[in-house]
Protein backbone atom coordinates (compact mmCIF):
# COMPACT_ATOMS: atom_id res chain seq x y z
CA UNK A 1 0.00 0.00 0.00
CA UNK A 2 2.84 2.36 0.92
CA UNK A 3 4.57 1.63 -2.37
CA UNK A 4 1.34 2.38 -4.29
CA UNK A 5 1.06 5.77 -2.57
CA UNK A 6 4.66 6.59 -3.49
CA UNK A 7 4.08 5.47 -7.07
CA UNK A 8 0.88 7.50 -7.28
CA UNK A 9 2.58 10.61 -5.97
CA UNK A 10 5.44 10.24 -8.42
CA UNK A 11 3.04 9.71 -11.30
CA UNK A 12 1.01 12.77 -10.31
CA UNK A 13 4.09 14.98 -10.12
CA UNK A 14 5.36 13.66 -13.45
CA UNK A 15 2.02 14.25 -15.17
CA UNK A 16 1.82 17.75 -13.73
CA UNK A 17 5.33 18.55 -14.90
CA UNK A 18 4.70 17.18 -18.39
CA UNK A 19 1.37 18.99 -18.65
CA UNK A 20 3.04 22.27 -17.81
CA UNK A 21 5.66 21.68 -20.51
CA UNK A 22 3.07 20.66 -23.07
CA UNK A 23 0.95 23.76 -22.56
CA UNK A 24 3.90 26.17 -22.70
CA UNK A 25 3.31 28.42 -25.66
CA UNK A 26 6.91 29.42 -26.31
CA UNK A 27 10.07 27.25 -26.45
CA UNK A 28 12.86 27.38 -23.88
CA UNK A 29 15.18 29.07 -26.39
CA UNK A 30 13.66 31.87 -28.40
CA UNK A 31 15.14 34.19 -31.03
CA UNK A 32 13.04 37.24 -31.83
CA UNK A 33 13.86 39.37 -34.87
CA UNK A 34 11.75 42.43 -35.55
CA UNK A 35 11.62 45.95 -36.96
CA UNK A 36 10.44 48.96 -34.99
CA UNK A 37 9.71 52.65 -35.39
CA UNK A 38 8.78 55.55 -33.15
CA UNK A 39 9.60 59.04 -31.88
CA UNK A 40 11.57 60.64 -29.07
CA UNK A 41 13.58 63.66 -27.94
CA UNK A 42 16.75 64.17 -25.89
CA UNK A 43 16.11 67.89 -25.48
CA UNK A 44 12.44 68.46 -24.63
CA UNK A 45 11.78 65.36 -22.51
CA UNK A 46 13.01 64.67 -19.00
CA UNK A 47 13.92 61.92 -18.72
CA UNK A 48 14.53 61.56 -22.47
CA UNK A 49 12.13 58.97 -23.81
CA UNK A 50 11.70 57.24 -27.15
CA UNK A 51 8.68 55.04 -27.82
CA UNK A 52 6.81 53.41 -30.65
CA UNK A 53 5.66 50.11 -32.09
CA UNK A 54 7.06 46.83 -33.38
CA UNK A 55 5.89 46.97 -36.99
CA UNK A 56 7.17 43.74 -38.58
CA UNK A 57 9.07 40.53 -37.91
CA UNK A 58 8.33 37.60 -35.62
CA UNK A 59 4.56 37.21 -35.12
CA UNK A 60 5.06 36.74 -31.37
CA UNK A 61 6.30 40.31 -31.00
CA UNK A 62 4.63 42.26 -33.84
CA UNK A 63 2.04 44.67 -32.46
CA UNK A 64 3.98 45.33 -29.25
CA UNK A 65 4.71 48.80 -27.99
CA UNK A 66 8.21 49.73 -26.84
CA UNK A 67 9.97 52.53 -24.98
CA UNK A 68 13.44 53.45 -23.75
CA UNK A 69 14.43 56.05 -21.16
CA UNK A 70 17.78 57.73 -20.53
CA UNK A 71 18.85 59.01 -17.11
CA UNK A 72 19.31 62.81 -17.45
CA UNK A 73 20.32 63.52 -13.86
CA UNK A 74 22.44 66.69 -13.84
CA UNK A 75 21.45 67.84 -17.31
CA UNK A 76 20.13 71.41 -17.80
CA UNK A 77 16.37 71.83 -17.61
CA UNK A 78 14.16 71.28 -20.64
CA UNK A 79 13.08 74.91 -20.17
CA UNK A 80 16.41 75.95 -21.73
CA UNK A 81 16.77 73.64 -24.74
CA UNK A 82 19.84 75.44 -26.07
CA UNK A 83 21.78 74.94 -22.85
CA UNK A 84 20.58 71.35 -22.65
CA UNK A 85 21.78 70.57 -26.18
CA UNK A 86 25.15 72.25 -25.52
CA UNK A 87 25.55 70.10 -22.41
CA UNK A 88 24.74 66.89 -24.30
CA UNK A 89 26.98 67.75 -27.23
CA UNK A 90 29.92 68.80 -25.02
CA UNK A 91 29.72 65.88 -22.60
CA UNK A 92 28.71 62.95 -24.79
CA UNK A 93 29.74 63.54 -28.40
CA UNK A 94 33.28 62.79 -29.52
CA UNK A 95 34.66 63.75 -32.93
CA UNK A 96 36.54 61.20 -35.02
CA UNK A 97 39.17 63.13 -36.96
CA UNK A 98 39.99 60.24 -39.28
CA UNK A 99 36.52 59.35 -40.50
CA UNK A 100 34.83 62.69 -39.79
CA UNK A 101 31.85 61.87 -37.60
CA UNK A 102 30.63 62.40 -34.06
CA UNK A 103 29.64 59.55 -31.75
CA UNK A 104 27.88 59.61 -28.40
CA UNK A 105 27.47 56.70 -25.99
CA UNK A 106 24.87 56.57 -23.25
CA UNK A 107 25.67 53.78 -20.78
CA UNK A 108 26.63 53.12 -17.17
CA UNK A 109 29.99 54.85 -17.73
CA UNK A 110 28.57 58.14 -19.03
CA UNK A 111 25.36 58.23 -16.96
CA UNK A 112 24.45 57.59 -13.31
CA UNK A 113 22.49 54.52 -14.51
CA UNK A 114 22.21 52.60 -17.75
CA UNK A 115 19.26 53.42 -20.00
CA UNK A 116 16.24 51.15 -19.52
CA UNK A 117 13.69 49.70 -21.94
CA UNK A 118 10.44 47.75 -22.09
CA UNK A 119 8.43 45.90 -24.71
CA UNK A 120 4.72 45.36 -24.04
CA UNK A 121 2.74 42.97 -26.24
CA UNK A 122 -1.07 43.05 -25.83
CA UNK A 123 -1.37 39.26 -25.58
CA UNK A 124 2.08 37.81 -24.93
CA UNK A 125 3.17 40.01 -22.04
CA UNK A 126 6.10 42.28 -21.26
CA UNK A 127 9.88 42.10 -21.12
CA UNK A 128 12.38 44.71 -20.03
CA UNK A 129 15.95 45.40 -19.08
CA UNK A 130 18.88 47.74 -19.70
CA UNK A 131 20.64 48.84 -22.86
CA UNK A 132 23.51 50.83 -24.30
CA UNK A 133 22.66 53.59 -26.78
CA UNK A 134 25.28 54.73 -29.32
CA UNK A 135 24.61 57.59 -31.76
CA UNK A 136 26.57 58.59 -34.86
CA UNK A 137 26.25 61.83 -36.85
CA UNK A 138 28.36 62.35 -39.97
CA UNK A 139 30.34 65.51 -40.67
CA UNK A 140 29.10 65.74 -44.25
CA UNK A 141 31.17 68.79 -45.25
CA UNK A 142 34.11 67.60 -43.12
CA UNK A 143 34.71 70.97 -41.46
CA UNK A 144 34.66 69.75 -37.86
CA UNK A 145 31.55 71.79 -37.04
CA UNK A 146 28.17 70.17 -36.45
CA UNK A 147 25.84 72.07 -38.76
CA UNK A 148 22.06 72.13 -38.43
CA UNK A 149 21.51 70.10 -41.58
CA UNK A 150 23.94 67.44 -40.33
CA UNK A 151 21.79 67.04 -37.21
CA UNK A 152 18.86 66.06 -39.41
CA UNK A 153 20.09 62.50 -39.90
CA UNK A 154 22.13 59.96 -37.96
CA UNK A 155 22.38 56.32 -37.05
CA UNK A 156 22.24 54.39 -33.81
CA UNK A 157 23.08 50.94 -32.47
CA UNK A 158 23.53 49.21 -29.17
CA UNK A 159 23.28 46.12 -27.02
CA UNK A 160 20.48 45.04 -24.70
CA UNK A 161 20.08 42.93 -21.60
CA UNK A 162 16.78 41.14 -20.98
CA UNK A 163 16.12 40.88 -17.25
CA UNK A 164 14.03 38.18 -15.57
CA UNK A 165 11.18 40.55 -14.78
CA UNK A 166 8.82 39.83 -17.68
CA UNK A 167 5.16 38.89 -17.60
CA UNK A 168 2.88 36.54 -19.53
CA UNK A 169 4.55 34.33 -22.13
CA UNK A 170 7.76 36.34 -21.70
CA UNK A 171 7.93 35.85 -17.92
CA UNK A 172 10.38 32.95 -18.02
CA UNK A 173 12.96 34.59 -20.25
CA UNK A 174 16.22 36.44 -19.82
CA UNK A 175 18.94 37.03 -22.38
CA UNK A 176 20.63 39.61 -24.54
CA UNK A 177 20.20 41.37 -27.82
CA UNK A 178 21.36 44.03 -30.24
CA UNK A 179 19.73 46.67 -32.39
CA UNK A 180 20.54 49.29 -35.02
CA UNK A 181 18.75 51.88 -37.10
CA UNK A 182 18.52 55.53 -38.10
CA UNK A 183 17.03 58.73 -36.75
CA UNK A 184 15.67 61.63 -38.79
CA UNK A 185 14.65 65.15 -37.78
CA UNK A 186 13.00 67.68 -40.09
CA UNK A 187 13.75 70.61 -37.78
CA UNK A 188 16.43 69.99 -35.12
CA UNK A 189 16.96 73.75 -34.67
CA UNK A 190 13.50 73.98 -33.12
CA UNK A 191 13.98 70.77 -31.14
CA UNK A 192 11.52 68.60 -33.07
CA UNK A 193 11.17 64.97 -32.05
CA UNK A 194 13.39 62.47 -33.83
CA UNK A 195 11.72 59.79 -35.93
CA UNK A 196 13.53 56.50 -35.38
CA UNK A 197 13.32 53.17 -37.16
CA UNK A 198 15.46 50.08 -36.99
CA UNK A 199 15.84 46.37 -36.42
CA UNK A 200 16.37 44.31 -33.27
CA UNK A 201 17.51 40.78 -32.47
CA UNK A 202 16.84 39.21 -29.05
CA UNK A 203 18.32 35.88 -27.95
CA UNK A 204 16.26 34.55 -25.05
CA UNK A 205 16.53 31.51 -22.81
CA UNK A 206 14.25 30.05 -20.18
CA UNK A 207 15.79 31.19 -16.90
CA UNK A 208 13.46 28.88 -14.96
CA UNK A 209 14.88 25.63 -16.35
CA UNK A 210 17.56 25.19 -13.69
CA UNK A 211 14.98 25.71 -10.93
CA UNK A 212 12.60 23.17 -12.48
CA UNK A 213 15.36 20.57 -12.88
CA UNK A 214 16.50 21.04 -9.28
CA UNK A 215 12.93 20.66 -8.00
CA UNK A 216 12.35 17.50 -10.05
CA UNK A 217 15.63 15.97 -8.81
CA UNK A 218 14.64 16.72 -5.21
CA UNK A 219 11.26 15.03 -5.67
CA UNK A 220 12.87 11.88 -7.11
CA UNK A 221 15.34 11.74 -4.21
CA UNK A 222 12.45 11.56 -1.73
CA UNK A 223 11.23 8.27 -3.17
CA UNK A 224 14.46 6.39 -3.69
Amino acid sequence: MKQRIKTGLLLGVALSFCAGSATAQFPDSLVLEFDFEGFGNLITMSPPRFNGDVVSGDSRIVGAGWWIEIDDTGWPSISDPGARWDHIFSNFFVYNQTYRYWTAVFDQNTLPDKPVWEIDHPSNGTMNGTLVVSLLISDVNQNGVLDADERMFGTFDGTMMVMKYGTGNFAKYCGSGSYNGAFMNDDPVNWNDDFVNGSCLLNLINCEISTQEASWTAVKMLYR
